[in-house]
């Protein structure tokens, strides 16, 4: 059996972290385990389903929390797993478990890029430069989610010369086909059978702004009371956003939902999906929003590889809150909701085809 480690911030909402899922709980799992290091004291919603699957989570220090114990668990773990691969997910930082792992004698060692922008801060700028040519030395294989988050990871070259590998955000496409049934019955569920429905799905952090997100629906509801918000997810600025909402007066018209297991309903049961992210890196959940028929307006910080259907807007945050309520209030009387998990299989995002191949990596460079 080839063993694993995939080194990720944690187990909880976020995108990578169902990328990993999707991947495998299609795999066959006699063949490859997945075990994790995850940087979180909390147990992640996600957790109970890796270790149905059989899949080892090591709980260690955040760097904030301790950096040298932090670095010290990550290290001892790695030395003491017999790991054919070593997997990390974080970025830059990613050098440090890449570099235990050439220290620990694991052969296969892989650093994946799920950014598509480069920081402005001037000292996570500096940290950045410092470590990049040591994880590009240390790392001998060189993953991102997409063409811009390979750029900005591994540079223009790598990718031409074929050097990175591009891992494809796949989803069970499905599982989120359009069903005109489903979306009656979770709508009927929500009490918003007759309502205008805008919905977002992401974390409460800082890249998904979810404070212009809530100017934008301000400006909405003030034209079209009929209107609702859905905001899925947890997150450190969850109760700074419901404050927002609070202060606004819309607290009858946002339902915050929280964590969810049944996203691929809810998006059948939404009108609009808004993404005024202030960055991302390929957004996993804007293909399960075209496969399931949604019409999405998202911030033109968001890569255009994501766009496989016309149902992608794309605008500008320079934009006003109130030009955004207008291009989402075209939208108000419908529009015809019909599959187009057809041009994502040809786009590269079924999980059944692309879990094959990363099966067919993950076997050919441990037997190389």
């Amino acid at each position: 059996m080839i063993k694993v480690l995939h080194v990720v911030s944690s187990l909880g909402s976020g995108g990578v972290e169902h990328l990993l899922l999707n991947y495998y709980k299609n795999m066959d799992r006699n063949k490859i385990k997945f075990d994790f290091i995850v940087h979180t004291k909390e147990r992640g919603i996600l957790e109970p389903i890796f270790e149905s699957y059989n899949s080892s989570i090591y709980h260690v220090p955040s760097k904030h929390e301790s950096f040298f114990g932090n670095l010290k668990s990550i290290k001892e773990i790695i030395a003491n797993g017999n790991y054919n691969v070593v997997h990390a997910h974080q970025g830059i930082m990613s050098f440090f478990p890449i570099y235990y792992a050439k220290k620990a004698g694991v052969k296969k060692r892989i650093a994946h890029s799920h950014e598509a922008r480069t920081t402005t801060n001037i000292s996570k700028k500096l940290i950045h430069n410092i470590l990049k040519p040591f994880l590009k030395r240390y790392s001998n294989y060189w993953f991102a989610c997409g063409i811009d988050a390979g750029k900005i990871l591994w540079g223009e070259d790598a990718l031409k010369n074929g050097q990175v590998y591009i891992m494809k955000n796949a989803i069970d496409i499905k599982r989120f086909k359009f069903c005109s049934d489903v979306r009656e019955k979770k709508r009927k569920e929500l009490g918003i059978e007759k309502e205008f429905v805008i919905g977002n799905v992401g974390r409460f952090e800082y890249p998904k702004n979810h404070e212009y997100l809530i100017k934008i629906f301000n400006e909405v509801y003030k034209k079209y009371k009929n209107a609702v918000l859905l905001l899925i997810g947890d997150g450190q600025l969850e109760g700074v956003v419901k404050k927002q909402v609070e202060n606004y007066g819309l607290t009858d018209a946002v339902k915050f939902l929280g964590v969810r297991n049944d996203v691929n309903e809810l998006l059948q049961a939404m009108d609009i999906f808004l993404l005024p992210s202030r960055w991302e890196g390929l957004p996993v959940v804007l293909v399960e929003a075209q496969a399931a028929g949604l019409k999405s307006l998202v911030s033109d910080t968001v890569t255009m590889e994501v766009k496989c259907t016309n149902l992608l807007e794309y605008i500008s945050l320079e934009k006003s809150p109130q030009y955004w309520a207008n291009e989402i209030l075209k939208y108000k009387n419908g529009y015809e909701r019909i599959s187009r998990i057809g041009q994502l299989s040809e786009a590269g995002y079924n999980i059944q085809d692309e879990v094959k191949k990363m099966e067919k990596f993950y076997c050919e460079i441990c037997n190389n």
